[in-house]
């Protein structure tokens, strides 16, 4: 459910904001709040102009699908001021991929199969598709999650804030998108990553035995429910 932040005021001891979703408007006091715009790349002062090359009205430098600037193909262009998530792993893959084109050997660089995590606490974690994107695109899909509440090593750790949620297509059963909120996420979307990598099935994954008792049980479970459905809910 989207919430939007419509208003805020500094309390002296802490900040009261005004929030709105679906209509209904509420309050929340934050000790902290942590405002964040966007950014944009650093490419003003390249002089890309003079060099022929080409950009969007943010900067984003223009490449093909294999990292070379149009035209320029000499020229290789990655990371933060390029298309895609300004993240530092991304970036490196990148490198890899630049590298290993350069050099004439295989080189794979799949955008699908990129993490990326909020290190809030909890943590939030994803890669792949959301339901939004897989609507718009017109792709049927299942979805499944599994809540860390029922986890036995979540409540084991009085940490059980969260859940894990699994999107896989419809007619194929592919893992096309997962989404995990818990203190661990960030280290727990790598099976999400790997699994989107090799093609995996929701079903592959539920059926794969996970360690007892474990936080990654519940990204199990989670794709249970995809396919099935849970086992210890």
């Amino acid at each position: 459910m989207a919430t939007k932040v419509v208003g805020g005021e500094n309390k002296g001891d802490y900040v009261e904001l005004q929030l709105e979703s679906k209509g209904e408007k509420s309050t929340l006091e934050a000790d902290y709040v942590l405002v964040a715009v966007g950014r944009s790349p650093n490419t003003q002062d390249l002089n890309l102009d003079a060099m022929g090359i080409s950009y969007d009205k943010r900067g984003f430098i223009d490449v093909n699908d294999d990292l070379q600037i149009p035209n320029k193909e000499h020229i290789y262009a990655i990371g933060d001021c390029i298309r895609g998530p300004m993240l530092a792993h991304k970036a490196e893959e990148e490198g890899i991929f630049a590298a290993e084109h350069i050099a004439g050997t295989m080189c794979h660089m799949n955008y699908d199969a990129i993490p990326g995590v909020v290190y809030t606490f909890p943590e939030m974690a994803y890669v792949g598709q959301t339901e939004e994107q897989l609507k718009e695109a017109g792709i049927k899909y299942n979805k499944g999650s599994f809540p860390f509440m029922a986890n036995s090593r979540a409540r084991a750790n009085h940490d059980a804030e969260g859940f894990v949620k699994i999107l896989s297509d419809k007619e194929t059963d592919k893992i096309l998108g997962a989404h995990i909120i818990a203190a661990n996420a960030g280290e727990m979307i790598m099976e999400a990553v790997i699994s989107i990598e090799y093609g995996a099935s929701s079903e592959d994954i539920g059926r794969t035995c996970h360690a007892h008792p474990s936080l990654s049980e519940a990204f199990k479970e989670a794709c249970l429910a995809t396919y099935s459905k849970p086992i210890h809910f």
